[in-house]
């Protein structure tokens, strides 16, 4: 019988195939391309479910073996996210992919895409990215001289403690792992302290009380085997770590039309189809999974491991105190970093898509 997960990427490669035949250019038609690739972190649930099987296995697949890469992690190369934009630019790879809460340090604008609070659903999520690609599109070829290729959502991302919480009340003095300028936002306003630290060293953190709680995705927490270590999950919804692709302009120029038609097609038909469906179904499943809950049903098909750490309730009091963080908290801070331009533009898009309304400082 199929895996899941096997049976996903099946059903997504018959996608791209139809795909393929409705564009003028066919696997046949393609000159041999090799590339440089990095990606996420090894352990997260955007490298094992998408990005790996993407590079490695589907778009050679698809192109008929004309279009391969040596593909790299973050991890083996020892990165922590916010490095790869100037990597891209000097080409120490052809195109890299990072989260835009690890490089809004250096591009503020990114944590626009992904303010702590302010997306709830994939449905608003979708609009959102859709409204402001544009807007991150213009300034990575203008102001960070890369290409943009592609963004795509993981999952919910949610707080992990190896410390006994009751809800957000309790987060008050406990220290923090976070990966974003938006979520350390988000920390300091409810009391926590944030710790910045990479994905890789969160378990180990975790073990010798280094911090009491680490924020990543549901299912990525899981994939990593966060619950080994971290007795409970808040499933409050802090953000959805979006990822964006890039390409070194010179790179990517060299190469032939047919043949970037042809990758982003699959990228888009493929990859970032899988993605959405991935943050629609794995959000609950990451949190069933690793709850113990009965409608787990993602097992080894998907690396995913059955926990029975301590889900911990999302009340309404809870909810009521994030909508509160996102309008006094999130979106000022977000302003004070962006600066007036930055704002205007992120009102005429996500500020229209979720009905709220940045004020420049």
């Amino acid at each position: 019988m199929k895996s899941r997960l096997g049976k996903l990427i099946a059903i997504c490669l018959m996608a791209g195939v139809a795909a393929a035949f409705a564009i003028p250019v066919s696997a046949q038609d393609l000159p041999k391309t090799h590339l440089k690739v990095i990606g996420p972190h090894s352990k997260t649930a955007t490298w094992k479910l998408n990005i790996r099987p993407f590079w490695e296995d589907e778009l050679p697949s698809l192109s008929k073996g004309a279009i391969t890469a040596d593909l790299v992690s973050m991890t083996e190369m020892g990165l922590k996210g916010p490095e790869i934009f100037r990597l891209i630019k000097i080409g120490v790879a052809d195109i890299g992919s990072t989260g835009t809460g690890y490089a809004a340090g250096e591009v503020p604008e990114l944590d626009g895409f992904d303010l702590s609070g302010v997306v709830q659903d994939v449905a608003t999520l979708r609009k959102v990215v859709a409204a402001y690609t544009p807007v991150i599109d213009k300034i990575m070829r203008e102001r960070v001289g890369v290409r943009m290729l592609a963004v795509w959502p993981t999952v919910q991302q949610s707080i992990w403690c190896a410390v006994p919480v009751k809800g957000l009340a309790d987060m008050k003095g406990k220290k923090v792992r976070v990966f974003a300028t938006t979520q350390a936002d988000f920390m300091k306003a409810i009391g926590a302290t944030p710790v910045t630290m990479a994905f890789s060293e969160v378990v180990p953190a975790l073990q010798r009380k280094v911090i009491d709680c680490a924020v990543t995705g549901t299912l990525s927490g899981n994939l990593a085997k966060w619950p080994e270590v971290a007795t409970h999950l808040f499933p409050i919804n802090v953000g959805w770590s979006l990822w964006i692709m890039t390409a070194n302009e010179k790179s990517w120029a060299r190469i032939d039309p047919k043949v970037q038609a042809f990758i982003l097609e699959k990228l888009n038909s493929v990859m970032i189809t899988r993605a959405w469906k991935i943050a629609e179904e794995g959000t609950m499943q990451g949190i069933w999974c690793s709850t113990g809950d009965k409608r787990c049903t993602w097992g080894d098909e998907y690396q995913v491991t059955k926990y029975n750490s301590t889900l911990v309730p999302y009340t309404k009091e809870d909810k009521a105190r994030l909508k509160e963080l996102v309008q006094n908290n999130a979106l000022p801070q977000f302003a004070k970093r962006c600066g007036a331009p930055c704002v205007k533009a992120w009102n005429d898009t996500v500020g229209k898509v979720t009905g709220l309304t940045a004020k420049a400082p």
